[in-house]
């Protein structure tokens, strides 16, 4: 396994570097070398248990994974009114942070679900997605306060 993390590796550093001089193919084979080490140090033991979680976030439907995508548009123009506001008419425009309990889904409770959700959450451009805690409750910071629904892959 070491030796196939080595290759790919090296062949990346190839592909990125797009020389053949002597110095930059030792060069490459060491941290090639270093690189399959420190995987080969944190890769778990067995066989991958995370594809199948991974691939449970598309169970969620098409509908919702491309909600944010919706949101980015919809948002952009509520960014521009507000630095419209605040250039054109010296209305200060301040941001609030805003939390709330998700709804439970199987789907998106494990570790990929919740990348997917803070990821996706922080897609458009008036909110970021600070972060999911134990207890499932979802913190956003929103630059202008929209009353869209919080969670982003949540069910409309």
């Amino acid at each position: 396994m070491w030796l196939i993390r080595w290759a790919l590796l090296a062949a990346l550093w190839l592909g990125l570097t797009d020389t053949h001089t002597f110095p930059e193919l030792v060069t490459g084979a060491v941290v090639a070398a270093l690189g399959a080490t420190l995987a080969g140090l944190v890769a778990r033991p067995g066989p991958p248990r995370t594809l199948t979680k991974a691939l449970a976030v598309l169970t969620v439907g098409p509908r919702r994974l491309l909600h944010p995508l919706v949101r980015l548009v919809a948002d952009t123009g509520l960014l521009s009114a507000a630095l419209w506001r605040q250039l054109a008419r010296r209305q200060p425009v301040r941001g609030s942070f805003r939390a709330t309990r998700r709804p439970p889904d199987s789907a998106l409770k494990s570790s990929a679900g919740r990348v997917i959700v803070e990821s996706w959450g922080s897609l458009s451009c008036n909110r970021y997605v600070v972060g999911i805690d134990e207890d499932d409750v979802l913190l956003v910071h929103e630059l202008v306060r929209s009353d869209a629904p919080l969670d982003p892959l949540g069910r409309s």
